[in-house]
């Protein structure tokens, strides 16, 4: 009836909207059984455990699909991926798995998707993150980012003792930027009688240090992957319970929120949006009604405006090419920002730490190198879709109009591959070319890996001869850090060109129909200003009753919008409280 079908249309698609793309990120130092915890989390032994099996690569637990069941895992190579069984899969993630200790491997993957079936953790996706002799807390931020819609963060510590510093170092530092932190005290089935008094000297020390209550937990994951293989269900849920695994799992649970409540704020927003539009419309109305040819003057010179817009398109259109092409220019140069400070960390660490710890585990750290250029481009992309949303969307009444504009430009940042040329060692023959790959994500799996907001997935990194690069000499290894970051600036740019060429005539287009459209709006109103004008006294009042009568509906309905905006967040709320121990399952872990 007043024309916002479109706005309808949105609002109910994001209320059906379920989050999907949440996770949880695992880490902590080396031993401390994170990867036992994950298993213990998903109910199955599918991240690799044991005295040498120190992982060295991030693995990415998944919900199974029918393309992707249960038994395998995709390794995440520069350009491609590759499945592989489960039980292949330490080969290629742990420090000692034989493809990773071969000189002549030519790549290696930075990364594993694993599919999971029946997990307890539903559609959350679960990461567990290598460990290298100590926690860096800024590729742990990265691995949080890539969750952009809800993320909780596990710091896995170990039960014979308190925080470490660089633990608490670690704690300190990502609180400020993740909302869920928990701590998880491990192998409490090892230490029966020290393991609350060390979760109690923690949550003390968390508290004095970040003024600010960290819930800490114990957990067995021995004891509950044992329990988890038992037959009896009863038996088995005690075991869980008693184990920590449960409660830890509810943590989590309330930490991520409920994904449904996210999708229904925002279907309620937009839908708030358009009963704003509405209501302002059938306030013109009545206005124009009361006032009948006394509101033709004013109606005159709006389409005047409006015309006198639609004559100096031309102009327009020259002043939103530089618009864009200031857009273009900053992210630009905080690209050149982020990959300066890529190359100036990395050098100085190459410098400093030497090429011996490099190569202890030249996997892990490419991937953190792997993970800088991501957050150095993604960052980019942000900036720039940011800047186009700020020239663009004030053009545009409908929400819908821009998010269309953008979609469309997301899709032209599809991939090219690059090669960023050779960074030869003249002793060692080292002639592969660095690949620094980058496109959109085809797969669930990766999309949920690497989320960048309104274009997730939009872009994502490859760097293939970084850790053969680590093996075979510092000045090689300097060489290739210069030719890639050059490279990266370089694709950049072209997708930021490909944008630009596609959305400039999106939105040209787009804003001469918006005029196009107002001016018959505003005609329209000129015309219903004169047929009320031609309106008897009882005609005009029944005219106004009606008018007045759905102004009140608008109202009141906006009013249970706002409500039910209160509700949802208040649910919200209530699901991330903390949730306290059960007695029974702390009884059960002092009997045991």
């Amino acid at each position: 009836m007043y024309g916002f079908e479109a706005t309808a249309a949105l609002a109910e698609e994001k209320s059906a909207t379920v989050d999907r793309r949440q996770s949880v990120v695992v880490v902590g130092e080396i031993k401390r059984g994170k990867s036992s915890l994950v298993n213990a989390l998903v109910s199955s032994r599918v991240s690799p455990v044991g005295v040498e099996a120190t992982t060295s690569a991030s693995l990415v637990f998944v919900p199974a699909e029918p393309d992707r069941g249960p038994g395998t895992a995709e390794l995440v190579f520069p350009g491609g991926t590759r499945r592989v069984s489960i039980e292949e899969l330490p080969e290629w993630v742990t420090v000692n798995g034989s493809h990773v200790r071969d000189p002549a491997t030519q790549s290696l993957p930075t990364r594993a998707l694993v599919p999971v079936a029946n997990s307890p953790m539903g559609d959350v996706v679960v990461v567990d993150t290598p460990g290298s002799g100590g926690l860096d807390s800024l590729a742990a931020q990265l691995s949080v980012q890539s969750a952009q819609q809800a993320s909780v963060l596990v710091v896995v510590s170990d039960a014979s003792t308190t925080l470490t510093a660089p633990e608490m170092d670690f704690v300190r530092d990502v609180a400020s930027t993740v909302d869920s932190v928990i701590v998880v005290v491990s192998k409490t089935d090892k230490n029966l009688r020290r393991w609350r008094t060390v979760a109690d000297e923690n949550k003390r020390l968390l508290h004095k240090h970040l003024r600010r209550s960290v819930p800490v937990i114990g957990v067995s994951s021995v004891r509950a992957l044992v329990a988890q293989e038992m037959v009896d269900d009863q038996a088995r849920r005690r075991g869980e319970e008693s184990s920590g695994i449960v409660e830890l799992r509810q943590m989590i649970a309330a930490g991520l929120g409920d994904g449904t409540e996210r999708g229904v704020r925002d279907g309620l927003r937009t839908a708030l949006e358009g009963l704003r539009k509405v209501h302002a419309k059938i306030t013109a109305d009545i206005d124009i009604t009361q006032q009948g040819s006394n509101a033709l003057p004013e109606l005159t010179a709006q389409r005047d405006r409006l015309q006198e817009l639609k004559d100096t398109s031309a102009q327009w259109e020259q002043w939103l090419g530089r618009d864009l092409t200031l857009a273009r220019q900053r992210a630009l140069t905080h690209l050149d920002g982020e990959l300066d400070r890529v190359r100036t960390k990395w050098t100085t660490r190459i410098n400093k730490s030497g090429m011996e710890v490099l190569r202890k585990n030249p996997q892990v750290f490419t991937a953190e190198i792997e993970a800088d250029l991501l957050a150095a481009m993604t960052g980019t992309v942000r900036l720039f879709l940011d800047e186009l949303r700020r020239v663009a969307e004030p053009l545009f009444e409908s929400p819908r109009i821009w998010e269309q504009i953008e979609h469309n430009i997301a899709a032209s940042m599809s991939g090219e591959s690059l090669t960023t040329g050779e960074v030869a060692s003249k002793r060692q023959g080292l002639l592969d070319p660095s690949i620094l790959s980058m496109g959109m994500i085809g797969t669930s799996m990766l999309g949920a890996l690497i989320g960048v907001g309104a274009v997730a997935g939009v872009v994502w990194i490859g760097v293939n001869l970084g850790y053969k690069a680590m093996r075979t000499g510092k000045q090689n290894l300097l060489n290739w850090l210069r030719e890639t970051t050059g490279s990266a600036k370089a694709s950049t740019a072209r997708m930021l060109e490909a944008a630009l060429a596609l959305g400039r005539p999106e939105i040209v287009v787009r804003y001469r129909d918006y005029i196009r459209t107002s001016i018959d709006t505003v005609q329209q109103q000129m015309s219903d200003a004169k047929d009320a004008a031609r309106l008897d006294a009882a005609g005009r009042d029944a005219t106004l009753k009606r008018l007045s009568n759905n102004l009140r509906v608008v109202t009141a309905t906006m009013s249970e919008v706002d409500n039910a905006l209160v509700r949802s967040a208040g649910r919200s709320s209530e699901s991330a409280s903390p949730v306290s121990p059960t007695p029974d399952a702390t009884e059960s872990e002092t009997n045991s």
